[in-house]
């Protein structure tokens, strides 16, 4: 099986599958207020197709793609080469900080060496 991308969230299937329950049943509902008791017997109607469905290859097939949806197929192999030059890159950064503290202590010290002046314009 393929690895899964780094994204979030629902599969796609899983999405499309709640969107149409919940229009399913957005629209019984809104037969059911102009129907009113003859709506039982299409209630009845969508909630067996809809476990007629689910306990089918569809149910088994969501059911997998939910429970497996965050599991990471095959472990990531990172190149030996990739991990060397992380780290001479590590090092080097390292050595650009220590580098840019020694420049600001001695910018900072000649500051603190430098008389002040009277204050007036020149």
């Amino acid at each position: 099986m393929a690895r899964r991308s780094g994204r979030r969230g629902f599969p796609p299937m899983v999405a499309l599958l709640m969107g149409g329950a919940i229009l399913t049943i957005v629209a019984l509902s809104k037969a059911s207020q102009t129907m009113g008791a003859a709506s039982i017997p299409i209630w009845l109607a969508a909630i067996g197709g809809a476990v007629f469905l689910l306990r089918g290859p569809l149910g088994e097939a969501l059911l997998h793609s939910v429970a497996n949806a965050d599991v990471d197929q095959s472990p990531a192999t990172v190149d030996p080469g990739v991990l060397q030059e992380l780290d001479d890159l590590r090092a080097q950064v390292g050595e650009l900080q220590e580098r840019m503290d020694f420049t600001e202590r001695l910018l900072a010290r000649e500051r603190e060496m430098r008389p002040l002046g009277t204050g007036e314009p020149k």
